[in-house]
């Protein structure tokens, strides 16, 4: 009897580990699926908004560069202020992260955002462009 007790005190602890190590392996990709479903709207049209702001502010840049004046001035410091849109990108990017999503999931997300903006492949293409 006192054999069976001090099994029991070993087995049952061991098998409710084995148990739950178990089951975080088998739920975490499916609470990392639903935390991406559940966000992917909102971040895509935040990953657009950032990413349009940055594009709009590159070429009020260049522009400027090119062409110097007053008004190029106040287009590229009005372009500027645009870039608060990434504010919320970012935080929204740090939420994600608390919640167990990695930098490669995020980026996954972004991809998807870009992809259901685009309508042709010319369309991924010119987001994904970098001008100088």
């Amino acid at each position: 009897m006192r054999l069976a007790s001090r099994l029991s005190k070993v087995i049952v602890p061991a098998v409710a580990f084995a148990l739950g190590v178990a089951a975080a392996n088998v739920g975490a990709p499916l609470w990392k699926a639903g935390v991406m479903d559940a966000n992917q709207a909102e971040f895509g049209e935040l990953t657009y908004r950032c990413d349009h702001a940055m594009r709009s502010q590159m070429i009020a840049k260049q522009k400027l560069v090119t062409h110097p004046s007053e008004d190029a001035v106040r287009d590229e410091e009005a372009m500027e202020v645009g870039l608060l849109a990434c504010q919320d990108y970012d935080l929204m990017r740090k939420r994600l992260i608390r919640w167990g999503l990695t930098e490669n999931e995020i980026s996954e997300m972004s991809l998807r955002a870009v992809e259901e903006r685009a309508d042709t492949l010319q369309d991924v293409v010119r987001i994904h462009e970098i001008r100088y």
